[in-house]
């Protein structure tokens, strides 16, 4: 029979993931209670959900949300951090963390539909951040039409100086 105190447990943890874009696990082994607060405090600051859970409680909120191919990752001590935001954001803040410290560990994510390896989750979490991308896209938007525009200008360009060089002549004749 399912204690109660646990039910709530898988009940907070499915609210948490339910309409999560990404939920990277990592294992944080190694840090201690300053350390941990400290992430937390970060993730936090980012909106960043972080939550130690046990693997037997995971497992069966995972399952409850049809998730259970993330049940793989659930070995050892194991962290959740969880955006509803961002799908990078999560892999982005842990890992910036983790440079400083070199904890906590990644165990892989599930993003956007997707499981993602430890690997593919620390190639996620050195791309750029959302807006650096969006600049990106906009400014490749961009480029053909300045061009476009200057090109057009130039040819104005030229001919105003060429008809100033012709008037400077004329007046000095």
């Amino acid at each position: 029979m399912v204690q109660p105190v646990k039910k709530q447990r898988v009940d907070e943890l499915t609210d948490i993931i339910r309409d999560a874009k990404s939920i990277i696990l990592n294992d944080f082994t190694g840090l201690d209670v300053s350390d941990i607060s400290e992430l937390r405090r970060l993730c936090r600051e980012s909106g960043v959900t972080y939550r130690v859970i046990k693997n037997t409680l995971a497992k069966r909120g995972f399952g409850e949300l049809g998730l259970g191919e993330i049940e793989d990752l659930l070995q050892g001590p194991t962290a959740i951090a969880v955006s509803t935001e961002d799908e990078a954001l999560p892999a982005q803040v842990l890992k910036k963390f983790a440079d400083d410290y070199e904890l906590p560990r990644f165990k892989g994510g599930y993003v956007a539909g997707r499981l993602y390896s430890a690997e593919e989750v620390e190639r996620l979490a050195s791309l750029p951040g959302r807006e650096v991308l969006l600049g990106q896209v906009v400014g490749t938007f961009q480029a053909p039409m300045r061009g476009l525009l200057n090109c057009l200008g130039a040819s104005l360009r030229d001919l105003v100086h060429v008809l100033r060089a012709i008037s400077e002549k004329k007046d000095a004749a």
